[in-house]
């Protein structure tokens, strides 16, 4: 059973005279199989460029988030799932930011999942071999439809 609870938060900071809005939505995933629950965030970044800017906004807020959730002596951190579809661009120091939210997830004994990536996007992880690292689905839809009718989604909400 999949339940899904919305809130939306905005982000923004000035850049060179103009605000920029990095991450808009967040969804609360939670997804329950058998006796064993778990839970997903999903976030959704909404500029076209994922470079330093963005990427140091995301893992702070990643670092806020998952900080709160140990200092609640919260049991488990639920996973993130970083909705792409409308990143572009990625530079080396925004895939640098995605890897250090990664390796934060997984200190916790969680995950960092991607999705809906746009195929420029796509071809610099395969390029990297980044791709290696992050589990990646076509869309947040598919991530759900896989752990809900096969239950084989459950591998990926564990660290790796």
């Amino acid at each position: 059973m999949l339940s899904l609870r919305n809130q939306t938060i905005t982000l923004s900071k000035k850049r060179k005279g103009r605000t920029m809005d990095t991450i808009t939505k967040v969804n609360q995933l939670s997804f329950r199989q058998g006796l064993n629950s778990e839970t997903a965030f999903t976030i959704k970044l909404t500029n076209s460029k994922f470079d330093s800017f963005a990427g140091s906004e995301l893992f702070g807020k990643v670092e806020s988030w998952v900080s709160a959730n140990v200092m609640m002596n919260s049991k488990e951190v639920p996973v993130l799932i970083v909705d792409m579809e409308n990143v572009e661009f990625i530079d080396s120091q925004g895939l640098q930011k995605l890897i250090a939210c990664l390796r934060l997830m997984q200190s916790q004994k969680s995950n960092l999942l991607l999705c809906s990536q746009q195929p420029s996007v796509s071809l610099v992880f395969e390029i990297t071999r980044i791709d290696q690292l992050f589990a990646v689905f076509p869309s947040v839809d598919k991530f759900i439809n896989q752990f809900d009718k096969q239950g084989q989604g459950s591998e990926y909400l564990l660290a790796a």
